[in-house]
């Protein structure tokens, strides 16, 4: 992250689609991912800057419900190729709510009707009704001030990267009445200002079970992204001002203090006890996974340079195993 306000965004897909993302769920999620980031980067294009952002995929909402949305950490404005930093013209928010819901559902529909027309997409029911259905819908996407307090957001979005549907101390087994007790958040009667009261949904133990299970992602699905100047592999953001970069030895300080406080030696080498060491370089295989592991989908990162398999289709590269 980087010394500039950022703004927390969730991209939510209309409930319309539900039922063709549980058919396509690699597909649908992957384009709701990218159609998010596409967003950001079109309302930016204008300003020539490349802004950053940090996404992560949920398919559920606080009572187990089937909710597909992103939440993202947005940087507030973009990198210019100078080095400078350009906010945008808004104090409080990087475009209008209308603008954004409307970028946002001409990026996804278009993914979609691509989708469809190269025929990756399976459905029970004619997909132009559908697509009609929901091109004329509002979509949602809403974004919060800027801040640049940092630490809350970081710990905010911290709690979403690998958080699970639900946790162990909000499920609960009543055994008199052989049902599964559910504590969520009723969103429905929250009060301005104020937190969202709880409240107690009752299943049994059968629909306890779809409930979870409906969440479980595709094999390889990565649901935690990193756009733009978020990216490992941009390397925009080395011309950036020494004023809004982070500090590099924050953690080598760290780890300088908690050596210190635990009284610990340097690492010396078990042969001859020094502590000089020198690196050598091993060039990586990039099909090192295809030699020994067979899988069904490619598995992003590493690419290794061929599209992803469509459903019933195989992929191979010469002189390897196939990837199933």
């Amino acid at each position: 992250m980087l010394k500039i306000p950022y703004i927390h965004g969730v991209f939510t897909l209309p409930h319309q689609l539900n039922g063709l993302a549980r058919a396509n769920p690699y597909e649908i999620y992957d384009m709701i991912m990218r159609a998010s980031w596409e967003t950001v980067s079109t309302i930016f294009q204008n300003k020539k800057v490349i802004p950053g952002m940090t996404a992560v995929l949920h398919t559920f909402g606080s009572d187990m419900k089937y909710h597909i949305h992103v939440h993202a950490l947005v940087t507030f404005g973009g990198l210019h190729h100078s080095g400078k930093w350009v906010y945008p013209e808004n104090k409080h928010k990087i475009a209008s709510y209308r603008s954004m819901c409307s970028v946002f559902k001409q990026k996804f529909l278009t993914r979609l009707n691509l989708a469809v027309s190269k025929q990756k997409i399976t459905y029970h029911s004619p997909l132009n009704e559908l697509i009609q259905e929901v091109k004329n819908l509002r979509w949602v996407v809403h974004t919060t001030r800027p801040t640049t307090n940092t630490t809350i957001l970081k710990s905010y979005l911290g709690r979403y990267i690998n958080r699970i549907a639900i946790s162990n101390n909000r499920l609960k087994y009543l055994a008199k009445t052989n049902n599964v007790a559910l504590i969520h958040n009723d969103y429905k009667n929250q009060k301005a200002g104020c937190p969202a009261p709880k409240s107690i949904k009752h299943m049994s133990p059968i629909t306890a079970i779809h409930q979870m299970v409906q969440h479980v992602l595709p094999r390889y699905f990565q649901k935690s992204r990193h756009y733009g100047l978020h990216n490992a592999c941009n390397n925009t953001k080395q011309i950036a001002e020494d004023a809004i970069k982070t500090n590099p030895s924050t953690i080598r300080t760290a780890l300088q203090i908690i050596n210190a406080l635990l009284k610990r030696e340097v690492f010396r080498c078990e042969e001859c006890q020094r502590i000089e060491f020198y690196i050598e370089k091993y060039p990586s295989d990039r099909i090192y996974l295809s030699k020994y592991l067979t899988i069904d989908k490619e598995r992003a990162p590493p690419n290794w340079g061929w599209n992803r398999p469509s459903h019933g289709s195989e992929a191979s590269l010469p002189g390897t195993h196939p990837m199933l």
